[in-house]
């Protein structure tokens, strides 16, 4: 009687220690922005309203030759996307003015979802702390900015950060 009872509080342990190890071992971890790195990772994130938001699949940058202005766009969860337009981008040091904001998001309304572009300029600033046109095409950097519009909720865009390779044309 004494080895049974034994035998399943032994079984009954196994079992809860198991169950404890698989939970912890299947549950994902959770997001966070991207590292700060500067070797053309792919990486866009920021928070926006003190929310993470990241790029899924589609973050790159481009740099137009003739008139000296870099591209940097993403597309992000939740439908939202970045655009970035910086003129003589190799000339700029430390924190700099973004020329041209294109920030895209879903609202719902009483129709359903809908896209709503903000076009801003001189609200936010970019710190672009590489771009190497020499060998790898890499921009990486820093930015954030604020988006207010008259009867709508404001946007602060704070500890954005890319890390993207770069054609030029």
């Amino acid at each position: 009687m004494k080895f049974s009872n034994t035998l399943i509080k032994v079984i009954l342990l196994i079992g809860l220690l198991g169950f404890c190890f698989s939970c912890y071992y299947y549950e994902e971890p959770f997001p966070e922005l991207p590292a700060e790195t500067h070797t053309g990772e792919g990486t866009f994130g920021c928070l926006i309203n003190n929310e993470l938001v990241f790029t899924l699949s589609a973050a790159g940058a481009s740099y137009n030759q003739n008139i000296d202005q870099l591209r940097i766009s993403a597309q992000c969860q939740y439908n939202q996307q970045f655009e970035f337009l910086i003129n003589n981008p190799y000339n700029k040091q430390g924190n700099t003015p973004i020329d041209t904001i294109r920030y895209s998001y879903t609202s719902p309304n009483s129709n359903g979802w809908e896209w709503v572009t903000v076009k801003a300029s001189q609200t936010g600033s970019i710190h672009i702390t590489r771009i190497d046109n020499q060998s790898n095409n890499v921009v990486s950097g820093t930015f954030s900015f604020d988006l207010n519009e008259a009867g709508k909720t404001p946007i602060h865009v704070t500890k954005g950060r890319f890390d993207l390779t770069f054609y030029s044309y």
